[in-house]
């Protein structure tokens, strides 16, 4: 895993803080879901490793500063297969799915594959919601970071469309009872050292 980190790195800017905030903030929503430990440790895997396909994506895509055209979503879009198969002989299944599917939406509407509901793996949905408040809330060639409450309310407001309501709630509670800094900044001390 750590080699597969170590490419990513040089992919876009804070790709590193990205996907250890991401499994942070995955791991305080696990917890509040009462997530098993064994489930915890995937959850945090797949956090970490959910763009690992982005390796294989146009790196010019990854920082381009403008909004991207059809045929360029279409090719950024393919990063979730190629995650998949970089990782199925390598990880559980559980998290080599969570990976193809994190870009899913609860109303079916996202990709690879249109999956709804609970057709999405658990590990996919509690992902989506984690890395939409971090991409919201940082810094990107498209976009400055936007405050907190900003990504907080839209996460709310599509809560049922884009993510699993279930999810959602979850991860407001982590916010609000302060779990979600604490594992946050547990798991960025623990990638640091």
């Amino acid at each position: 895993m750590d080699s597969l980190i170590a490419a990513m790195e040089g992919l876009v800017e804070d790709i590193y803080g990205h996907v250890h905030r991401v499994s942070g903030v995955s791991i305080s929503i696990g917890e509040i879901l009462g997530l098993s430990p064994a489930d915890l440790d995937r959850l945090a895997t797949v956090g970490v490793l959910h763009d690992v396909g982005k390796l294989h994506v146009d790196t010019r895509l990854l920082s381009k500063p403008a909004s991207l055209d059809a045929p360029e979503v279409e090719h950024m879009q393919r990063h979730t297969l190629f995650g998949f198969a970089m990782t199925a002989d390598l990880f559980e299944r559980e998290v080599s799915e969570a990976i193809l599917f994190h870009h899913e939406r609860f109303d079916g509407s996202g990709y690879p594959h249109g999956r709804a509901g609970d057709e999405i793996p658990l590990l996919a949905r509690i992902v989506a919601v984690a890395d939409a408040y971090d991409a919201i809330t940082s810094e990107r060639a498209y976009q400055p970071a936007l405050p907190s409450a900003f990504a907080l309310q839209e996460i709310r407001t599509y809560s049922g469309t884009q993510f699993d309501p279930m999810i959602v709630e979850a991860f407001l509670d982590s916010v609000s009872d302060g779990s979600f800094e604490t594992t946050q900044r547990l798991v960025l001390d623990l990638a640091a050292s």
